[in-house]
């Protein structure tokens, strides 16, 4: 057969070609106020923002300074509490108190949940209880507490560990069960043992959800210290504050509050900086 008389076919050009539209805007980098605003100093704008709008607004008279007294107010009644020496041994006792609850809940809540996220018989002991016992407020078992424990410092410890457990068991629970099978099959295939999958498969995978789990569980023990002080202390910075909201000192009350969130910024910030510092690759999963 010649070359000429060979069929020679042309495929079809008319089908449709879908393109897609992309937003240039999409594809710019971070702006110099985007970056601002997310570095450590420029995340306080929003806050002097406020605070500015606060403080005007009480020397034009349009809040009630009976109530919000102005934040220069507040900033003089904050120096005068250091300056008598009252503020400082408090602080470091409610820092005392949170960091003991919050090692109390996270350490034995990590490790069981890890266990429930690897043994089915674990999660179906386990899991009912803490169904039963979180929606329960943590607050309301104080008083069983201060019967068990007596008044002081030891009650609180354990509120705030209690609170600061189930954030930790859950979290840990989830991330463990999110691992991918097939990876642990895997292994299994290539003769690994228990703790090799444990160590090298299991906890990488789990680490990001573990992660929001400690930083949640931080936040909430400084919650839980601070409200067993409210309610069971005549120590700690919570104690303080109740005092002042007693006695009507409003700046006083203020300045306490200021410390307050202070250090649950600061426990925030530690938080995240040991995570960015020893699991950095865990930081955009969580």
């Amino acid at each position: 057969m010649s070359e000429q008389s060979a069929p020679t076919r042309e495929r079809a050009t008319d089908e449709p070609v879908v393109r897609y539209a992309v937003d240039p805007r999409a594809e710019r980098p971070p702006g110099r106020g985007f970056k601002l605003l997310s570095s450590g100093l420029g995340s306080m704008v929003p806050v002097v923002v406020v605070l500015a709008l606060w403080q005007v607004g009480s020397m034009a008279g349009l809040i009630d300074k009976t109530f919000f007294p102005a934040p220069s107010e507040c900033v003089q009644a904050l120096v005068d509490l250091f300056s008598s020496g009252e503020l400082l041994p408090n602080i470091g006792i409610t820092a005392q108190r949170i960091l003991l609850g919050f090692l109390l809940g996270v350490i034995p809540a990590t490790l069981l949940g890890i266990a429930m996220g690897r043994s089915r018989w674990v999660r179906v002991l386990i899991d009912p209880l803490i169904a039963i016992t979180y929606p329960i407020p943590v607050v309301a078992i104080l008083p069983l507490l201060l019967v068990i424990f007596g008044t002081g410092g030891r009650p609180i410890v354990v509120l705030a560990g209690i609170i600061s457990f189930f954030p930790a068991v859950v979290n840990a629970m989830s991330g463990v069960l999110q691992v991918d099978e097939r990876l642990i099959l895997m292994a299994r295939n290539l003769g690994a043992g228990r703790q090799q999958i444990l160590w090298k498969i299991v906890l990488p995978g789990a680490l990001p959800s573990i992660f929001a789990g400690i930083r949640l569980a931080a936040g909430l023990a400084l919650l839980g210290t601070i409200a067993g002080e409210f309610l069971a202390a005549s120590d700690g910075v919570g104690s303080m504050t109740w005092r002042y909201w007693q006695i009507y000192q409003i700046d006083n009350m203020y300045a306490t509050l200021a410390v307050i969130a202070a250090m649950g910024f600061f426990l925030t910030t530690v938080t995240l900086r040991v995570q960015r510092r020893f699991f950095s690759w865990t930081e955009g999963q969580s």
